[in-house]
């Protein structure tokens, strides 16, 4: 459960907060609403607007520190060390806030460090602010839930035992064979990722909660796998090799809602491989605005 304290933030190798010598005494923009981008009409001859649905533009969080060391020379190594942090970046990197098990994704677009020969001994300030073009907050915990393809053609079913965890992974039971239940704690959709081992023909991904589902027209061998990033709609073969004409036309991307979603994957068997078991991995982050 998260707290109000801010407690510790990461960002590159450098830890603001409790037990750092950077201290945090300001945050905006965290729990803030974004811009809203908003579709609204004016009614013509009539009061009112015709309304849309509402989008947010970017998240900017501006982060206030205090540093402190212990002698003017300790000082300048901390200012240095976060200038060398801070540098323009080609793509956005993660603020990670530790104890709030809260994620975002960022640039840092201004830094302030000032000069104060006053005061300028063993203490100083400085303000970073980020551009979050991605405006969602993030769970820091990445979950993940997996389920063996329900396959009419093979007339079976392949129970999934998990044998270990990866760190910083929460995964789901693995529940009957072809479905899973995929849980969005957040308050906003989530975007999952989606892999596909093989061997499998045609396989289908069908949001139950929901409607609608993805159907892939394409085969997978034995070790194959094809990784399916909904937010971006990449669909890679192997993690690389793009296939997104594989996707059938008027399927519907997968989008998690807040609170549990049920998940069905089917698929055809390959011919003499219907003993080996076709796998769907579902991986996300809870989310909200």
């Amino acid at each position: 459960m998260g707290q109000q304290r801010i407690g510790r933030i990461q960002w590159g190798d450098l830890t603001f907060g409790p037990g750092s010598p950077y201290m945090v005494t300001a945050i905006n923009g965290l729990d803030d609403m974004p811009d809203i981008r908003a579709e609204d009409i004016a009614r013509p001859d009539q009061h009112g607007d015709y309304t849309g649905p509402d989008t947010t533009g970017a998240r900017i969080i501006q982060l206030g520190l205090g540093l402190r060391a212990d002698s003017p020379d300790e000082l300048r190594k901390l200012t240095l060390a976060l200038r060398a942090a801070t540098q323009p970046q080609r793509q956005p990197q993660p603020l990670r806030l530790l104890d709030q098990d809260t994620l975002v994704y960022g640039k840092v677009r201004q830094r302030n460090i000032p000069y104060d020969a006053e005061y300028l001994w063993r203490t100083g300030t400085a303000a970073l602010e980020l551009y979050c073009a991605d405006p969602h907050l993030y769970s820091l915990t990445e979950h993940s839930a997996s389920t063996t393809a329900y396959s009419p053609a093979a007339g079976r079913t392949y129970p999934l035992t998990y044998t270990g965890a990866v760190p910083g992974r929460m995964y789901g039971d693995a529940g009957q064979s072809g479905r899973l239940t995929a849980i969005n704690d957040g308050a906003s959709p989530a975007y999952p990722v989606l892999r596909i081992d093989g061997p499998v023909a045609n396989p289908s991904i069908e949001q139950v909660t929901t409607g609608g589902g993805l159907v892939i027209d394409g085969t997978l061998q034995p070790g194959e796998y094809l990784v399916i990033d909904t937010r971006t709609r990449a669909v890679l073969l192997m993690g690389s090799s793009p296939r997104r004409s594989w996707v059938r036309a008027g399927s519907t991307w997968p989008l998690l809602q807040p609170g549990p979603n049920s998940l069905a994957y089917r698929g055809s068997a390959l011919p003499g491989a219907s003993g080996q078991p076709s796998l769907l991995t579902v991986t996300w982050r809870d989310t909200s605005l």
